[in-house]
């Protein structure tokens, strides 16, 4: 019997139960939901996210926009006089604004990469798979969203770093992490390729996709993408300034 059929997908799961199911048996919560789908099984687990975010962004909020503590002194002293600006107008808009960034981000996150499932799904795998069920992955596969944000705030509040990174480049030496090879380390989050995983073995339940394929291609794309931040981010430093002279 197929491990995304019928007869595997019959165990009984709430909402809350597959949700739990994503971190440790992510294949028996999507047979769990294959076939029966609803708005819920996106929209929930997306709002306990934002709820967790929302969270870990007031227990911080001090800590990362305090231009008096200890810590951003700290920080901003690595600066230069331009980039003290742009750290305090950010650290101000972080205060007044900050909060809506999380909803707005996690949901523009889960409508497009929703939309490069389907996508994914429906021309690489050749799959009659819905929108709705790509967005089903994507929200479950968001639930290590939640994870991350509780960890970095833990680690904000314990060691004061309001520039806590999760990158596997967290352990280079300034310098190897101001070259190329190092961003694109710092940029590698271990929670990112976490929730690839998932998505991998969703996309294989729910489309019938060899979970390695597509993971791998799920990995490409995003590697893809990732690199190619780091490229437009490494042209945006080293382009020269605007010159201030009107041309002849």
């Amino acid at each position: 019997m197929s491990a995304t059929g019928p007869g595997f997908a019959a165990e009984d799961l709430s909402l809350f139960a597959r949700m739990q199911h994503v971190f440790y048996a992510p294949r028996t919560a999507f047979a769990a939901v294959r076939g029966q789908e609803t708005a819920h099984d996106w929209l929930l687990p997306a709002l306990l996210v934002c709820a967790v975010g929302l969270g870990a962004y007031h227990l911080t909020l001090d800590a990362v926009t305090d231009l008096e503590g200890p810590a951003i002194q700290q920080h901003l002293e690595g600066m230069d006089e331009a980039e003290q600006q742009r750290y305090k107008e950010s650290a101000a808009m972080m205060r007044a604004h900050g909060w809506m960034m999380i909803p707005v981000g996690l949901f523009a996150s889960l409508v497009v990469v929703g939309g490069v499932l389907l996508g994914l799904a429906r021309s690489v795998f050749q799959a009659e798979v819905t929108y709705r069920q790509m967005l089903v992955v994507k929200a479950y596969a968001a639930l290590v969203v939640a994870i991350e944000w509780a960890v970095r705030a833990v680690l904000v509040l314990a060691t004061g770093d309001v520039g806590a990174h999760l990158g596997l480049g967290v352990l280079l030496s300034e310098a190897a992490a101001a070259t190329f090879g190092g961003r694109v380390l710092m940029a590698l989050n271990p929670f990112d390729l976490w929730q690839i995983g998932i998505m991998g073995v969703g996309l294989s339940a729910l489309a019938d996709a060899p979970v390695r394929k597509a993971t791998l291609a799920l990995g490409l794309l995003w590697l893809f993408w990732l690199v190619g931040g780091v490229v437009i981010e490494t042209i945006g430093q080293n382009a020269p300034a605007p010159s201030s002279a009107l041309p002849l």
